[in-house]
């Protein structure tokens, strides 16, 4: 509309006009603030910190590696001047070969009956060709020459007719596929370049449904224990099954670990696992499942909670986080001391810690993070020093995160489980070999005997 037509225009016509000319200004500044808003976000955004394994839960294997810095020219690698070296210590020898000199080199004398001296003495190592045994036993009957009934022999323990494979042989299996995340195919080679032994794929895989199902009972064992602890430390870590994304779960007590791979990562896995149990102090991070698992108290992990303060500090340069993260190494470091100070030294001390937390979170925040932070411990208060009060009760959660690395690696290692069978058995083999570690016992050993007795080998 140019200026000639305004001037023709009515009085209510230009009232109309500016009206709807009021709307659309009105319109495009609501527009623009929420631009603004928005731009002012990406800003926020673009100066956060990158997340890694220093300030949060990512894993440190999914960071990028940066090139090593070159070494100083003609500084000495390995360890520093006047450590103390330490070589191999000599082994009781097994076999013993004597060097003589049968003959002069410069006249051809016979010394075979001469006095020596000894010299020296050169030990080595070595492990003897490993060829498999085969054991057969046969079954004889006969008839009582008193009574004239029929008598028949059984068969000894290790040599059951059901029985392919010895005991020994089951567990090598056993331990190279799932604590050393040997694959069936390359086992299959193993075998028969280091053993001489020939076993398909398909027997290695029976030998493992056959260990998890006698492994059954102790596992059930090991569940009992987890359930009857005080103290229980729970984390999980995705598992892949059969193509489909699972969960596989530990659980550990005062002597027990129990581990389980489910397809689900709710609170009704802790329900099925632990059954009415209910333990005094409950460990873990502050995944919502685990925050409904049924305990008297619970104790969060401090190192989960170190790394994001660390991220608040990063990304807000947060003096408050800060002072929370220093305040929870000053608890762990007391914790340490326990056994030096006096009981008032150091429940003095405790008292002090608890006052300055509160003090800390009762402060006016206007950092986004430092204020998510603070909402989170005013909600878990009573949570983040259980350790202080009871000695055995860890400031984290790392020893679950320990029991599951080796399951990570063998999913790393191998793609997944093919099947429930497979991860099943990959479950019981794991919660008796936490549980032997736990209690300083020899995993290999431990799994022998819960396998079976071991095949009778005449000398």
């Amino acid at each position: 509309m140019d200026r000639s037509e305004l001037e023709k225009a009515s009085r209510e016509d230009l009232i109309e006009l500016v009206m709807k000319q009021h709307e659309t200004f009105l319109k495009v500044q609501e527009t623009n603030q929420q631009l603004v808003v928005r731009v002012h976000e990406l800003e926020k955004r673009l100066n956060r910190p990158e997340k890694t394994s220093r300030n949060s839960s990512s894993r440190p294997s999914a960071e990028r590696k940066g090139k090593r810095e070159n070494r100083i020219p003609g500084k000495k690698s390995g360890p520093k001047v006047g450590h103390p070296g330490k070589s191999r210590e000599r082994s009781e020898p097994d076999v013993t070969i004597e060097c003589k000199v049968e003959t002069c080199q410069d006249c051809g004398a016979d010394l075979r009956e001469s006095s020596y001296r000894e010299l020296g003495r050169s030990q080595v190592v070595e492990l003897p060709p490993v060829k498999p045994v085969v054991v057969e036993a046969i079954r004889y009957g006969c008839e009582c020459p008193a009574c004239g009934k029929q008598q028949e022999a059984t068969y000894p323990e290790g040599l059951e007719a059901e029985r392919v494979f010895g005991n020994r042989l089951e567990t090598t299996v056993t331990y190279l596929h799932q604590l050393h995340h040997v694959s069936y195919n390359r086992l299959e080679t193993v075998l028969d370049v280091l053993f001489d032994l020939t076993i398909s794929r398909g027997a290695l895989i029976n030998i493992a449904q056959r260990v998890s199902s006698k492994l059954a009972e102790s596992v059930k064992a090991i569940r009992e224990k987890v359930q009857a602890s005080d103290i229980v430390q729970s984390d999980e870590t995705g598992a892949r099954v059969n193509g489909t994304n699972q969960w596989q779960w530990v659980f550990i007590g005062d002597d027990a670990t129990y581990h389980v791979i489910a397809d689900s990562r709710s609170a009704q896995v802790i329900k099925d696992v632990m059954g009415t149990a209910m333990p005094i102090v409950w460990v873990s991070d502050l995944f919502s499942a685990q925050c409904t698992a049924e305990s008297q108290l619970r104790q969060i992990c401090l190192a989960h909670q170190s790394r994001d303060l660390q991220f608040a500090m990063d990304a807000e340069r947060s003096v408050w986080a800060y002072q929370f993260r220093q305040l929870l190494f000053r608890a762990q470091r007391l914790a340490k001391r326990r056994a030096e100070l006096s009981l008032p030294h150091f429940y003095s001390a405790i008292c002090q810690i608890e006052d300055t937390c509160d003090a800390l979170l009762s402060q006016s925040l206007s950092g986004t993070e430092e204020s998510r932070l603070q909402r989170r411990y005013l909600k878990h208060r009573g949570s983040i020093f259980t350790f202080l009060y009871n000695p055995t009760v860890p400031p984290d959660n790392n020893a679950s995160e320990r029991a599951l690395r080796n399951s990570v690696i063998h999913r790393k290692v191998s793609g997944g489980f093919r099947s429930d069978d497979g991860a099943a058995a990959h479950a019981a083999v794991a919660s008796v070999v936490d549980t032997a570690k736990q209690n300083n016992e020899q995993p290999f050993s431990v799994l022998s005997a819960l396998i079976g007795a071991p095949t009778p080998i005449p000398v």
